[in-house]
């Protein structure tokens, strides 16, 4: 079984700059092939299930198109966020919350309130680190703050803070802190309830000798940071053709696992069991 912990199918125009603009839809568009055909041609392949982390309004479109082959963790704009609505959104039945873009550190006091009800829900607080692209979050974008992106706010390291306010929060770190990966690995293997994704493009293309040297030092598995791992690639699922980006991670998690000689449990949590539990309320 693989489960997909980072996936989109969101779409938006561009102006005359090439800036993405609102409104924000849902990329599937109706047409020869149905949902439950994309599912199988999805399963084929060896994706089971997927995490949406889209706007709420896009993950609930493609929740009702595509029943429980998406659980939904939507996107939501943290300068325009309360807690009243991350509540209700959590209420309405979504696995958890992702957050980008922040305008000050994921971990500034102004964001505690936001993961607290995260926390009171059991739910999955997933956090973009590292490198963000242009287009989508600059201000005059579909998804723009106030203020130009700062990915230093985004470092994976700010989840120690968090983590010190919220020892129970469940949180998921996703891109592996691009480019701050052993900071990223510090995080999964110290905090009890971080985990991590190499969803995004670059990931995958850092040699297999630097994943060796941070995962299996001098010959020697660190068992309990593959552990914290979750299987994610950061691809459209729901285009109309060519959704099946997600098969060369598919193929970098196996070398991943195969030159590490990372044993059968280690693998079935990294490619379902973790974030199953992770975005299941109890």
């Amino acid at each position: 079984m693989r489960i997909d912990a980072h996936v989109h199918g969101m779409d938006a125009v561009r102006d005359a700059e090439g800036r993405l603009q609102q409104p924000i839809t849902s990329s599937w568009k109706t047409g020869a092939i149905t949902p439950e055909e994309r599912i199988n041609e999805h399963k084929k392949r060896g994706i089971d299930r997927v995490v949406q982390l889209d706007p709420a309004n896009v993950c609930a479109e493609t929740k009702k198109l595509f029943g429980d082959f998406v659980i939904p963790v939507p996107m939501v704009r943290m300068h325009l966020t309360s807690p009243e609505e991350i509540d209700r959104i959590l209420s309405d039945g979504a696995g958890g919350i992702k957050f980008i873009a922040p305008a000050y550190s994921y971990g500034d006091n102004r964001y505690l309130p936001l993961y607290e009800v995260i926390n009171d829900h059991q739910a999955l607080a997933v956090f973009h680190t590292g490198f963000l692209a242009h287009n989508f979050f600059d201000p005059g974008c579909a998804l723009g703050g106030l203020d130009v992106v700062d990915i230093t706010h985004m470092r994976a390291a700010a989840l120690d803070r968090i983590s010190r306010a919220l020892p129970s929060l469940k949180m998921l770190i996703a891109h592996f802190g691009n480019p701050w990966w052993e900071e990223c690995w510090k995080m999964i293997a110290s905090l009890k309830n971080v985990y991590a994704d190499f969803s995004g493009g670059t990931a995958i293309t850092r040699s297999m000798k630097m994943w060796k040297d941070i995962f299996c030092p001098n010959g020697k598995l660190d068992a309990n940071a593959v552990s914290k791992l979750c299987f994610g690639s950061d691809v459209d699922y729901f285009l109309p053709e060519n959704c099946f980006g997600y098969t060369r991670y598919i193929e970098f998690y196996q070398r991943f696992f195969d030159e590490l000689n990372v044993p059968r449990e280690l693998q079935d949590k990294v490619n379902s069991e973790n974030i199953l539990r992770l975005t299941t309320k109890k």
